[in-house]
């Protein structure tokens, strides 16, 4: 692959130090880490690297200088905090409606006793900087879907299915869809996912096997590893089919215990997260990322590559060779050990064809 296929390009006022946050909270989204350890972000941890930079041009910019910055990428999308800074004429006519996310401008503080005013629109002070970013991560998120179908489909959003042990993960199911709730409320619809929990989406008399199966089929899986979570038949069923379908995974790490057995669901293999400090706003950023990762490489990918979200394992290597035809699987890295790839080669070969595992660093 040659060009990166998306980049974000920052304007703002950067004499405003209000939207300092929003920055940093841009690059942790997209780049994996903010800039700095002291920044207001950083209580949602270190993240995952799309490989998707976060640009912030200064001063005045020709045309030539523009049009430099926006061939380093196939695509741009710009977020623009507050109005267009001085300077940015060209820059602003060069940016597309349809990949330009517009925040407003943070609200002035009070001093403490009185309380300031509230935001333009109607976000949470504190929200704002993680909605701006889920915002962005929805819009480049579009991009990518409607360049891949050559915009012949709308791009529909992540729906994210929260798996969960009844016995002792329905308080954080719903403190999830708590979090997820007031974040879509916050971004007005732009933030692009939705969620499916069996309590609420599944109606009286409904076959409720057909409906999960239905759901699980098109959506991101949130495992919520409780102490129940694999003694329990459907929560087995939902990780291994997400497995084998090649859907991404997040598995939210909430074991309490100190001692385990070993696992009989391929859980290392998938990103995990945890939460020890009630913070559920990670979930849904990691969540996202995942998603985005996949969906940046696949972009790039000829028809012939398969695209996993995570590492393989026995049962996503087992979809894939059964679903496609592809002549190459690819993985997010780090590259898998010679062992592993001796061990499966028997399952890789089709009649005189034998697919090919590969890092996304190696297409």
């Amino acid at each position: 692959m040659s060009r990166t296929p998306m980049q974000i390009v920052v304007a703002r006022d950067r004499t405003d130090r209000r939207t300092d946050v929003y920055v940093d909270t841009l690059r942790l989204a997209f780049e994996g880490s903010a800039d700095s350890a002291r920044s207001p972000s950083t209580y949602l941890a270190e993240a995952v690297d799309l490989g998707i930079r976060v640009l912030e041009p200064e001063g005045n910019l020709k045309a030539v200088e523009v049009r430099r910055m926006l061939k380093g990428a196939r695509d741009t999308v710009f977020v623009v905090i507050g109005d267009w800074p001085k300077g940015s004429d060209e820059l602003c006519r060069r940016a597309h409606d349809r990949k330009v996310v517009k925040v407003p401008s943070p609200p002035r503080r009070g001093d403490g006793e009185v309380q300031g005013p509230r935001p333009e629109d109607s976000v949470e002070t504190t929200l704002a900087p993680v909605v701006t970013a889920l915002c962005a991560m929805e819009r480049a998120r579009g991009v990518l879907v409607s360049r891949m179908s050559r915009g012949h489909r709308p791009a529909r959003g992540l729906k994210l299915f929260i798996s969960h042990a009844k016995a002792d993960g329905v308080a954080m199911a719903r403190s999830l869809i708590g979090v997820l709730q007031q974040l879509k409320a916050a971004g007005a619809g732009r933030v692009g996912f939705d969620y499916f929990y069996d309590a609420e989406h599944i109606e009286p008399g409904s076959v409720w096997r057909s409906v999960i199966k239905e759901n699980a089929k098109s959506s991101m899986l949130i495992a919520l590893r409780t102490e129940a979570y694999e003694g329990r038949y459907w929560c087995r069923r939902e990780f291994l089919a997400a497995e084998r379908r090649g859907l991404p995974i997040l598995v939210v790490d909430l074991r309490k215990e100190q001692y385990h057995d070993s696992a009989q669901l391929p859980f290392d293999v998938v990103p995990s997260v945890r939460v020890h400090d009630g913070n559920l706003i990670r979930v849904v950023l990691h969540a996202m990322a995942a998603h985005l990762r996949a969906l940046r490489v696949q972009s790039m990918a000829l028809p012939t590559v398969q695209i996993l979200p995570h590492r393989p394992s026995v049962h996503s290597l087992s979809g894939a060779i059964q679903a496609t035809a592809a002549n190459k699987i690819a993985y997010p890295g780090p590259k898998l050990p010679k062992t592993f790839l001796q061990a499966v080669a028997p399952m890789l070969r089709r009649k005189s064809v034998e697919a090919q595992l590969v890092s996304f660093d190696e297409l």
